[in-house]
This record gives structure tokens, sequence and C-alpha cells, in this order.
């Protein structure tokens, strides 16, 4: 997809048909066009090393927890909209069902921040701290590391980013950044190596997961 945005591959009818035939199938799904790209990385990468400053990773998060995001992006969107958003995204966690190819690696990293918003009160944050509790520790392909405030780094004041791995499949790695309009996939060998580094200085200050499950129960049980 990079090659094609960078017209260093030619777009073949055959290939703007089934391009086509994908953004009125994200659409109906709803999914926004532009993610069409991240998608196809979710479902082909063996790993996705994820930083997520701001939210819980979509993978992770529960309804009522994912209800008030997709609220908060598309603000004046009707309830019918924003469930089928919802629906959308619960049904990308299916991907930790799968047995052939299996599930893929995910190590993420989260801020601290993310454990203190009130998204939805403290009926919706209990649930959804449990959920990351229970994913961690149930999910042998899955690891959670938070970022604490006492980081005496700056590494965190990044916006989200994944990078994704593909072995044993000869594609090289290719990243994925985030902002508040869409988001955008790169394989750009200088960025991609660039956000590697960063997501390595992230673990680096990061608790470690047994630490940061620590963290995440002690922080759930302050929403009461």
């Amino acid at each position: 997809m990079s090659r094609i945005e960078s017209g260093t591959y030619p777009l073949t009818p055959q290939m703007f048909r089934a391009v086509e035939r994908l953004l009125t199938l994200a659409a109906a799904e709803g999914y926004e066009t532009w993610f069409i790209g991240y998608l196809e990385i979710e479902r082909t990468a063996t790993v996705l090393r994820t930083w997520e400053p701001l939210v819980i990773p979509g993978l992770f998060q529960t309804e009522a927890y994912a209800r008030q995001v997709l609220r908060g992006a598309y603000p004046g969107s009707n309830d019918a909209d924003i469930g089928q958003r919802v629906a959308a995204r619960m049904a990308r966690q299916e991907i930790w069902e799968r047995t052939d190819p299996p599930p893929p690696m995910m190590p993420a990293i989260i801020g601290e921040a993310v454990l203190r918003r009130g998204l939805g009160g403290a009926d919706v944050m209990r649930e959804q701290l449990q959920r990351l509790v229970t994913v961690a520790a149930a999910e042998p392909r899955v690891s959670v590391q938070v970022l604490p405030f006492s980081s005496p780094g700056c590494s965190g004041l990044l916006a989200p980013f994944v990078v994704a791995s593909f072995a044993p499949d000869p594609r090289p790695d290719v990243a994925y950044l985030d902002n508040a309009l869409d988001g955008s996939p790169t394989g750009k060998r200088d960025q991609v190596a660039r956000l590697a580094l960063l997501y390595d200085a992230l673990a680096r200050e990061a608790l470690t997961p047994s630490d940061s499950a620590e963290k995440i129960e002690q922080v759930m049980r302050g929403w009461t």
C-alpha cells in the first residue's frame, strides 16, 4: 500500500476495483476507509508492538469503554452509528480466538494516564482495567507494560503508534501512526526503524509486566 501511495507501484484497474470493494465493505462494517490499511496489518502481522498514551488499545477494550471512546471521537454521531462502530471494534477482537494462523504477539505499552482517565465513570473503568489484567494474564501472546508518571525520560510524550512484523513472511516491518483525524501506515525503512527504537526506549522506561499488573490493579481499586 505504501508503494502504491508513493507512486512507485502502479495501481492496475483490477486493483482499483478491489480497493473500491474494500472501501464499500469498510464503510458498511463501521470502519473508516483510511483504517483499511491497519486492518490488513493487524490481520497478517505476527507481532504488533504497540504504544498507546491516550486510551486502552482497541484489541483490549470492553464494549462499554469502546462506546465512550468512540462517542468522544465522533461527536454528533447518532446511537446507531456509534453502535455500528462499537460492533466493528469488538469484531476485531475475534483475532484472539484464531488458531490458524495463531494470534499475533502483542507487547503493548500504555501510559499511566490511560488508567486514570475516567471514561464513562468508575464502573466502566473498573470493568476495563479488569479486562486488561485478565487478557495479560490469560493470553500468553500478550504483555502489558505501564509507563508510569515517574518515568524520567520524555519518550512517553509521543502520539500512538504500532510497529508490525510479519516473520517468517519476508515482508519488512511496517508501522502505523495515529492522530485525531485518521491514521496512516508507513513502510519507509527510516521511519519504521526510528519508531522501533522509540518503542524500545519506552519499554526500558516502563514497568515490568508483573509490576504493571500490580499498578493496574492498584488503580482499579481506586475506581469506586
